[in-house]
């Protein structure tokens, strides 16, 4: 008996060091889930940010295209003032391209017009391209630049 007394005093300490090492196996397990946790949740907030901010520069091309519309109405050079967008700063730039002429539906359409009645465009006109760039900035860092072409037709009308 005194034999088996000595055996398990000699492993009584093992047992509180296997919890010890599992107790901290888990705790790291924890910490490395949390810091994952916490990446994540800034990565979307960022991603957030970023999207908000591209859909301020779409929305600066939407007011650029008025804005040409706008100033072929009036015969006026389209306005490019910094407009702000959801409380970021989005600045356009729109620049005159090159102009075509546009052929009438008479040469398209044989003469019959879009309506197969002989009431439709019956002359050319003029086609103005324009380059609007659209640039947002967020709060922090957040950036996005929106490029594109855009056709104004000048002189037709389907009266």
């Amino acid at each position: 008996m005194i034999k088996k007394n000595k055996k398990i005093r000699a492993r009584s300490g093992i047992a509180m060091v296997t919890v010890i090492m599992i107790l901290l196996f888990m705790m790291i397990i924890v910490g490395l889930s949390l810091k994952l946790l916490m990446q994540g949740t800034g990565i979307s907030g960022s991603s957030r940010r970023y999207l908000s901010v591209f859909e301020a520069a779409e929305s600066g091309v939407d007011v650029g295209m008025i804005n040409i519309e706008n100033a072929a109405a009036a015969g006026t050079a389209p306005s490019t003032t910094p407009v702000n967008v959801g409380g970021k700063t989005v600045t356009l730039v729109i620049e005159h391209i090159f102009t075509g002429i546009v052929a009438g539906a008479n040469i398209v359409f044989g003469g019959t017009g879009y309506e197969g009645v002989g009431t439709g465009i019956s002359s050319g006109g003029t086609a103005v391209f324009y380059r609007i760039q659209s640039d947002a900035e967020g709060t922090v860092q957040e950036q996005s630049s929106i490029e594109t072409a855009y056709r104004k037709i000048v002189g037709i009308s389907a009266h």
